[in-house]
């Protein structure tokens, strides 16, 4: 009975070694593609909300502190271009069951140059803001307005 579980095992290290490696992905690797709406941080939903912007701007490694009662996040805007681009960007903060918290966000206006990689903060107004969902645009970008009308 040994030997069937030695040779299990040594199948399983073989299965592992010939097919899980070859996906891994680089460790010095920043950047990944993205489609419009990465939910890949639990407590994150990070939305690029210009179709054009796909590929040519990344949202990466947002980040989570407890400063005092309050939680702040970081998140990460990085150009992958050579262009220039003026976009805006906003947090919306939500509770531990998904539920709006502060309503009240604005549009920030900023420049990315080419490769730039910028970081964006913002404390939560009240404890129980966790999560966040993190937003970038072109500045008046119809895609956004047109998402609006369709949660009403």
């Amino acid at each position: 009975m040994n030997f069937f579980k030695l040779l299990a095992m040594v199948c399983a290290i073989g299965f592992v070694m010939m097919n899980g490696c070859s996906s891994m992905p680089d460790s010095n690797q920043r950047t990944v593609p993205q489609s419009m709406i990465d939910t890949s941080n639990p407590r994150a939903k990070l939305i690029v909300g210009s179709k054009k912007l796909v590929n040519k701007i990344v949202l990466l490694d947002p980040r989570f502190r407890v400063l005092g009662q309050m939680t702040q996040a970081e998140v990460t805007v990085q150009n992958l271009t050579d262009d220039r681009y003026t976009l805006e960007y906003k947090y919306d903060w939500e509770d531990s069951q998904g539920f709006s918290v502060d309503s009240r966000s604005m549009w920030h206006r900023f420049t990315l140059t080419a490769r730039q990689t910028q970081r964006f903060q913002s404390t939560g107004k009240t404890p129980e803001a966790v999560n966040i969902i993190f937003t970038i645009r072109l500045p008046d970008d119809a895609f956004i307005e047109m998402y609006k009308q369709e949660e009403k």
